[in-house]
């Protein structure tokens, strides 16, 4: 009878003393005197994310949105029981993202290097020793020489299957029928960005679009097809990366990337055998020449056996998936203002003429064109959120008043800085006159589609190109509206890292006589 009174008395002061532990850490940003969303015990400010409610964009943008930071300048905010910030100021977002950048050297969220190489090695994930390295290597395949003289040529030819594949679909539905002339469009441009992204940085061609499928559109397919133990998975990496080893989380999937070994596998094999005079100077050709560079140091980086695998397999998701989201988005906005459409499409009708297609700097000189884009990408950006983990081993001193401790993350909402009205007047209207000549300078603190500072996207340049294109050779042919499958206004899919949209895009096109 003693025992069982003892143990539960123990019990009793225990649970005591986890919920005054819990407390102690959820009180952190009261004590520093910093405005904070409140948190909810065990979760902290993740309980959305946690059951599934919304997505990783739009948990920043409803942090960045809350009522108890409205006027200030910086908030605290949690992750479960971890103190993080976030930014909602252009100096401060400036001197973390930009001006400091040595004391933020490194992402928050990490991949596991003993368990999950593959996951570790990529560029977005990599720490700072190996990151600098790969960075400063794989953006000499992204120089506007390399871009304009290799890739777009071979992109004139994957926008060409575009619009076949576009008039082979329409051909095949029926005028008189409801469905008639209505496409998704958001798969139509993951087909169009896969065999973009496979051919410029492979030297394979993917022939999704002249198939209908191809097997690395159907890879993406399956390791975007989330369950409750790949969700599991991203929280932990992205929140709680000090717990990577415990849970074992990977980044890619079992069949992803056993599929991007035996796929880089076979490219290598090929190189090492003849080397096509089109992919000379893609990515692959320069990973394997650093490889080469370092093979005297078998314990560099470049040495492990999934460092070639592990760019080709975050490139391909990184090349095709933001594009495509951003094409799909931006003729859904098209769709419902047909004036700015077919402003859009006067312009591409002059540029054309009787050609059928543009020269790099034909294209690059359409300022509506790029105005209508760069809409696009405000109020969808290919970054909905960005951090950075303060690196500096004594801390950083942010303000007077604001110490950031060694370890902390801290938060950007892009989609919330794209959609506030401090900044953009009616933020949720599509409106491309914001972006020209004579609107004004716009800040670039402000607008960062692709992130900001040394760790932004190092494919943006070519992201910009590929999504003009598609949209240029799209628009010069049909005109696009709504029907009954499309939706009033877009919802994004919980289940999704980056911005897409729920139950897809649906368009009807209508080809020019």
């Amino acid at each position: 009878m003693y025992l069982i009174i003892a143990t539960l008395l123990f019990i009793i002061i225990l649970l005591h003393l986890l919920m005054a532990h819990f407390k102690y850490k959820l009180d952190y940003w009261k004590r520093c005197r910093i405005p904070y969303v409140e948190p909810v015990p065990l979760v902290g400010n993740l309980k959305d994310l946690f059951f599934t409610r919304i997505g990783f964009g739009e948990l920043f943008q409803k942090l960045y949105e809350d009522e108890q930071l409205k006027a200030a300048q910086v908030g605290g905010i949690f992750l479960l029981h971890q103190p993080a910030l976030i930014l909602r100021d252009a100096d401060l977002i400036k001197s973390v993202l930009i001006k400091n950048f040595h004391k933020f050297q490194n992402r928050y969220e990490a991949a596991d290097p003993y368990h999950d190489a593959m996951g570790s090695l990529t560029l977005p994930l990599s720490k700072y020793h190996i990151w600098w390295g790969c960075r400063k290597k794989i953006s000499e395949i992204f120089t506007s020489g390399k871009i304009k003289l290799r890739m777009y040529p071979l992109m004139l030819e994957v926008v060409n299957e575009l619009e076949f594949y576009l008039q082979k679909k329409l051909k095949e539905s029926r005028e008189d029928d409801e469905s008639g002339n209505v496409i998704e469009v958001k798969e139509m441009f993951s087909l169009f960005t896969t065999d973009l992204t496979s051919i410029l940085h492979y030297g394979v061609y993917a022939k999704g679009l002249s198939q209908g499928h191809s097997d690395l559109r159907q890879q993406t397919l399956d390791l975007f097809n989330i369950d409750f133990f790949r969700l599991l998975h991203f929280f932990v990496i992205f929140f709680c990366p000090h717990l990577t080893t415990v849970f074992r989380a990977k980044v890619f999937s079992r069949p992803y990337t056993a599929f991007m070994r035996k796929f880089t596998t076979s490219i290598c094999k090929m190189r090492s055998q003849h080397m096509p005079s089109n992919s000379q100077g893609d990515l692959v050709d320069v990973l394997l020449k650093f490889k080469a560079e370092n093979k005297q140091e078998p314990l560099h980086y470049t040495q492990h056996k999934d460092f070639v695998a592990s760019q080709v397999a975050i490139f391909l998701l990184a090349g095709f998936e933001t594009s495509s989201s951003v094409l799909g988005f931006t003729l859904y906005e098209l769709a419902k203002q047909p004036d700015i459409q077919a402003k859009l499409r006067r312009e591409l009708k002059e540029a054309f003429r009787l050609k059928s297609s543009l020269s790099y700097e034909e294209l690059q000189a359409l300022p509506y064109l790029q105005m209508v884009l760069c809409e696009g990408l405000r109020m969808y950006p290919a970054a909905a959120f960005i951090n950075r983990e303060c690196t500096a081993a004594a801390g950083f001193q942010l303000t007077s008043d604001l110490f950031i401790p060694h370890g902390m993350p801290v938060y950007v909402s892009i989609l919330g800085l794209h959609r506030d009205p401090k900044f953009w007047p009616e933020p949720e209207s599509f409106n491309p006159e914001r972006f020209s000549s004579t609107s004004g300078n716009i800040n670039p603190i402000v607008y960062q589609p692709f992130g900001l500072g040394p760790h932004s996207c190092i494919g943006s340049r070519l992201g910009l190109l590929q999504v003009k294109l598609a949209l240029a050779h799209t628009l010069r042919l049909y005109r696009v509206q709504t029907c009954s499958r499309t939706v009033n206004k877009i919802k994004f899919d919980p289940k999704s890292f980056m911005l897409q949209a729920k139950g897809g895009i649906y368009l009807r096109f209508i080809r020019d006589e």
